[in-house]
This record gives C-alpha cells, structure tokens and sequence, in this order.
C-alpha cells in the first residue's frame, strides 16, 4: 500500500497539470477572441463617431463634408461616448468596458494599485474582484493602454493621453 500511494500521487499531479495545461490554452484563446471583439467594438466606435460629424455636417446646410481623419472625429457628437483616454498618434479609443480604470487614472496624480482601483471603481474589493482586475490590468499594459513603473502599481502609458476637447 504505502508503494502504491507515491504513485497514485503521481497520477494525480499528472492529471490536474494536464488540467491546468488545457485551462491555460482555453484561457489564451478566449484572450485571443476577446481582443478581437475589443478591435471590433473601437472599429465600430470611431466609426459611428465619424458618420455623426458627417450626418451634423449635411443638416448644419455645408454643401461639401470636410474630409476628416478618424483620429480628429470628436467623439462629443455622440451623447455619453466620449472615452476617456485616446492613443496620441493614432487616436485609437480603448474598450468600452476599460473606460472607467482609464478615467481613473487620468484623473490620479499618481500610479495606484489594482485593489485601490478596484475600491474606486467596484461595488466588491474582495481579493476575487482585485485578482480580476489585475488580470484586467495586466492585459491594458500588454495592448499598452497602461503602464506598470513599478510591480503592482499602474498608470496611464506615454502614449496615451485624455482626447482633445472642443
């Protein structure tokens, strides 16, 4: 018997890293989908953003629509869309969902950590929501949203910046 338990042991860590294996490649293909629907969803934001400066421009009477680029479309023609936060050379808006941590940090004078963002932002700060977040947290550094000065601290990358207003 006491043979038999290292190996049935054995067999079990074996088992549960096979587990972890496939949960991790589950996991890199959700990651995978869900920066395509992001990528997607900024598509379509710039998008509308365009068409309504371009629907204002025809009812305000202009007779020729100025060519604008998207990184220039003023997010203000729409109620309630403007991001908080846009990429400075492209003018790229971030996920919709990520809006309120990018309002959070524009507005800090300095970098803060994943539970005093989660304090601020959610109604939860149990170690759950904050490991959430981090994880959260850590895929904006990855599609550098935001940056990370110091382990465990978060802030807005150089590259991005609060969108002009008018």
């Amino acid at each position: 018997m006491e043979q038999e338990l290292p190996a049935l042991l054995k067999q079990r860590e074996e088992a549960a890293r096979r587990r972890v294996e496939g949960l991790r490649a589950e996991l890199a293909a959700l990651n995978e989908r869900i920066a395509a629907a992001e990528e997607e969803l900024s598509d379509l934001v710039v998008t509308q953003v365009t068409l309504a400066r371009m629907f204002a421009e025809r009812d305000a009477g202009e007779s020729e629509f100025e060519q604008v680029p998207a990184r220039d479309a003023d997010p203000d023609d729409l109620p309630g869309c403007l991001p908080p936060v846009v990429r400075v050379v492209t003018g790229e808006v971030p996920a919709e969902g990520d809006w309120p941590v990018l309002a959070l940090l524009a507005s800090a004078n300095t970098p803060l950590r994943a539970k005093e963002i989660c304090e601020v932002t959610q109604e939860a700060a149990d170690h759950r929501h904050v490991e959430t977040l981090r994880m959260r947290l850590k895929r904006m550094v990855r599609g550098e949203w935001l940056a990370e000065p110091s382990r465990g601290l978060f802030a807005l990358a150089d590259a991005v910046r609060a969108p002009d207003r008018p």
